[in-house]
């Protein structure tokens, strides 16, 4: 019986992936199946050792960033709940039972993450957050570098999930649909998870379940890739939005935000982030957010 489905997307990084698979295989509590999606990476991915679970590889014949090779994993997957986990994390723990008895608890529960642990440091990364201000999009992750996870235990109601570990029914699935590919890497979580709300369900966090992630290891924390997806897809998240005031915060996005940057990256010697940042902000203006 696969109760869950685990979701994963490999980028020439299957050191990682095989690391994620090694994990779970140590577990005992293997109602789950794997699907790793290969976003055609330069060395595909491949892995021959037997495992105590199913598992498939889906390859892309183009990279479809982390929105669309999800997507692609999503539709192949069978289970009854999908477990969205970054590549470059593991697992230590059985999951299915806290997961599914959270979900039966709380009919209305729309999305569920985890606490997230630094996998070097064993410090708390995740463990609920505030929902994202309307005018700045700015939030607070609560628990961030604690040590002690016993506050967080058991579930509560959050303002957003985290990406790298987020479960969703598949009949909601079904319903609402996927992450906007549009998006390819940033902020889709969090339009996902707005969606979410938008059509009236709740946000969960459950810290039960702990994943540990290794943060950051495929693009890097200030690399220009990052910085131009981050700047354009702030934008695109505020124009898809539904409140009347989105206007004001794409002003807010495009003037204030965008000098500040610029003159932190003047005045830091960075120059190599400016033109990745104006792109990023010409971008978010001019493509579709539909």
């Amino acid at each position: 019986m696969i109760l869950i489905s685990l979701v994963t997307v490999n980028y020439n990084h299957s050191d990682l992936t095989i690391a994620l698979i090694e994990s779970l295989s140590r577990l005992t509590d293997l109602r789950f199946e794997l699907v790793v999606v290969d976003n055609n990476s330069t060395v595909p991915f491949s892995y021959d050792d037997d495992l105590p679970f199913p598992m498939r590889v889906i390859y892309s014949d183009k990279n479809l960033g982390f929105a669309g090779g999800n997507e692609l994993g999503m539709k192949a997957a069978v289970g009854d709940f999908l477990f969205l986990v970054n590549n470059d994390t593991e697992i230590n723990q059985n999951f299915i039972t806290p997961i599914i008895e959270c979900f039966n608890s709380h009919p209305n529960l729309g999305m569920l993450s985890t606490l997230l642990r630094f996998y070097d440091t064993g410090l708390i990364q995740y463990a609920g957050a505030s929902a994202l201000s309307k005018l700045t999009l700015r939030n607070r992750s609560f628990g961030n570098l604690e040590k002690d996870s016993s506050q967080f235990k058991g579930f509560h109601l959050t303002g957003n999930i985290h990406g790298a570990a987020v479960v969703v029914p598949r009949k909601l699935y079904n319903e609402l649909g996927g992450m906007w590919e549009p998006f390819f890497l940033y902020y889709e979580e969090y339009d996902w998870c707005a969606r979410f709300k938008e059509a009236g369900y709740d946000i969960g966090f459950l810290g039960d379940v702990e994943v540990l992630h290794k943060e950051s290891a495929s693009v890097g924390r200030m690399s220009p890739l990052k910085i131009e997806y981050m700047f354009r897809n702030r934008i695109l998240f505020a124009r898809r939005r539904k409140y009347r005031l989105k206007s004001l915060t794409v002003i807010y996005l495009t003037t204030i935000v965008l000098l500040r940057d610029l003159l932190k990256y003047t005045f830091s010697g960075q120059y190599n982030l400016i033109s990745p940042l104006l792109k990023g902000a010409k971008r978010g203006l001019s493509e579709s957010a539909l």
